[in-house]
């Protein structure tokens, strides 16, 4: 790392601490992911050097798995025979929220094809932005409507959601392996579950081969760990601040241009999103909170660690923005092809 980025990635911290411990200190739900994404959020448009390493976000991503997986539990198992039919509202929600944000910016927003086609996709945002370049669309406005619309879902939702369940930790098994023996475990499963992913060259492998080592050794009862709330506090606040850093390099100008467009289509998204969300909380019984995360349009890593912040079933969130990330990720290259002679 350069002194340059070095210097860049501290003061990310600085930001982002400070953000964090304010948001804290003033008892806001999920307060440490919240208030870093504001805090480096607000430093990136007023021009600072915003940065931090890859592998700073892979590490926040194994973090946030392990936790994940933590919540896998029998009962949970158990409850997840409902899961194939949330899962299928889940299709039809994501194919309606993308059709809607698709008219907004571009009859709204005045967006070519390709722009309103990436502008709005929920979540996968870095295959997004790589095919969003590949087509010519335009970048700055992509950017800024994916930016915009995940910084508002994560602001709006640990209010919005902070009483639609209740805050009952999940309780570690009994008979477990704890202390040293048990987290020696818990760390070695995790990180083979992620060197398998790396291996099987799955997406995001960072958070699902942590989650599934985890959630394989809490499942199976191996480990009686409760997980410690600093550190998912720690890994939220990191998430919350990377996010906040994606607004490097947009001007406050060009974010007042595009903003009213923007929160239109998030407006309309989710009011989709999050009906078929509350229609699916009821239908399987994991609750609103739960629910409204795994329909919410925006990025998998941000709803599970609000979904972790909240306790509103990581589990349940994890399962339906991996499903919803997949099927993006396999589906926007072809549906960009037939696009692409329209865009034209």
């Amino acid at each position: 790392m350069s002194r340059t980025d070095a210097a860049g990635f501290a003061e990310t911290i600085v930001w982002a601490a400070g953000g964090a411990c304010l948001l804290l200190f003033l008892h806001v739900p999920a307060g440490a992911l919240v208030g870093a994404m504001v805090g480096t959020a607000a430093a990136s448009l007023l021009g600072r050097p915003m940065t931090a390493p890859p592998r700073v976000y892979a590490g926040l991503l194994a973090l946030m798995g392990v936790a994940t997986g933590a919540s896998i539990t029998p009962e949970a198992l158990k409850a997840a025979g409902t899961w194939p039919l949330s899962i299928a509202l889940l299709a039809v929600a994501t194919t309606v929220l993308c059709g809607a944000g698709f008219l907004v910016f571009r009859r709204l927003g005045r967006c070519d094809t390709a722009t309103a086609f990436y502008a709005s996709a929920p979540g996968a945002l870095s295959a997004v932005l790589a095919l969003a370049q590949a087509d010519g669309a335009d970048m700055s406005r992509v950017a800024v409507a994916q930016s915009l619309r995940l910084l508002a879902l994560a602001c709006v939702a640990p209010f919005a959601l902070a009483g639609a369940h209740t805050f009952v930790p999940p309780t570690p098994p009994e008979g477990g392996l704890t202390g040293l023996a048990g987290w020696g475990l818990l760390i070695a499963a995790s990180a083979l579950g992620w060197l398998a992913a790396a291996r099987l060259k799955w997406p995001s492998a960072a958070f699902l081969g942590p989650m599934a080592g985890s959630g394989l050794v809490h499942l199976t009862g191996a480990v009686g760990i409760a997980m410690p709330h600093l550190m998912v506090t720690l890994a939220g606040a990191g998430l919350g601040a990377l996010v906040g850093t994606r607004f490097r390099g947009v001007s406050p100008g060009a974010l007042m241009r595009f903003l009213p467009v923007s929160l239109a289509a998030l407006g309309v998204m989710a009011l989709v999103g999050l009906s078929a969300g509350w229609l699916a909380g009821h239908m399987t019984g994991v609750g609103l909170a739960a629910g409204m995360l795994a329909f919410a349009p925006g990025s998998l890593d941000v709803m599970v660690a609000i979904a972790v912040a909240l306790n509103a079933n990581p589990a349940y969130v994890a399962a339906h923005h991996t499903t919803r990330f997949l099927g993006l990720i396999g589906a926007l290259p072809w549906l960009a092809q037939k696009l692409r002679p329209k865009a034209a």
